[in-house]
């Protein structure tokens, strides 16, 4: 009994003594843990096993052939040319009837994040390309809020885009086309983008205040999927190719 007082009293001196001080830091310092075993932990790989089996093998699904490698690279691309037409066709099929609403597709370089091989194209491939869970959204834009993207676009030396036509000169547009004609500022347009950057992602400020929005549900990759499973059934390779909608003017 008398061993249990003196273990609370000492408790609670040091109670006492730790509630007067306050924490403070004196000192940080960092150092590394490098794990080099490979003893796997058996119930945790039984677990995960049938998961990562079928993960798997469902990345290994071709759902394509591509004529040739489609590159990332500045101002115009294939790969970027490419991504942008295909969300361009399976929007407009989403859209159905309405369709002939959608104006352009811009999109950001950096979201593409890897370049789609010669040869077979797999699921694995695409989610490569696209590892994130983007949302495929549409945004309705004044005239005059067009040009401000064309000349953000522009300050950008160019971005994956889709229905539009430009030539830059120095940072600035010079010619700019949608769907072949002059922008009308009286005119509204819309826009198909994904909700990162139509949430002013990547600096696309451009977006934040657009007229409406509409959310579709769909994931940009499943998108890029289906576009890929169509051609394969109508037996059309995946190409494409260079076709001047940005040039560099000097």
């Amino acid at each position: 009994m008398k061993i249990l007082i003196k273990s609370l009293f000492f408790f609670s001196l040091l109670l006492s003594i730790s509630c007067q001080k306050k924490a403070s830091f004196s000192s940080i310092s960092e150092s590394h843990i490098i794990i080099n075993s490979k003893t796997i932990d058996s119930a945790v790989y039984k677990t995960i096993s049938p998961y990562k089996l079928s993960h798997d093998a469902n990345m290994q699904v071709v759902i394509g052939q591509s004529e040739k490698a489609l590159l990332k690279t500045d101002v115009e691309s294939t790969l970027g040319n490419f991504f942008c037409d295909a969300v361009m066709i399976e929007t407009k099929k989403h859209l159905g009837k309405d369709s002939l609403l959608l104006n352009a597709a811009v999109f950001n370089k950096g979201g593409l994040r890897n370049s789609l091989p010669q040869g077979n194209i797999t699921i694995g491939n695409i989610f490569e390309l696209m590892p994130f869970d983007n949302e495929v959204v549409l945004l309705k834009l004044s005239g005059s809020q067009i040009k401000n993207m064309v000349e953000k676009i522009s300050e950008k030396g160019g971005i994956p885009i889709s229905g539009i036509r430009l030539v830059i000169k120095d940072n600035k547009p010079t010619q700019v086309t949608v769907n072949g004609k002059s922008i009308d500022e009286s005119t509204y347009y819309w826009i198909v983008t994904s909700d990162y950057l139509a949430n002013g992602g990547d600096n696309y400020s451009f977006f934040k205040n657009a007229i409406e929005r509409k959310t579709t549900g769909i994931l940009l990759r499943d998108m890029i999927i289906a576009h890929c499973k169509t051609l394969t059934k109508e037996g059309v390779l995946i190409k494409s190719q260079l076709d001047g909608r940005i040039q560099l003017s000097k």
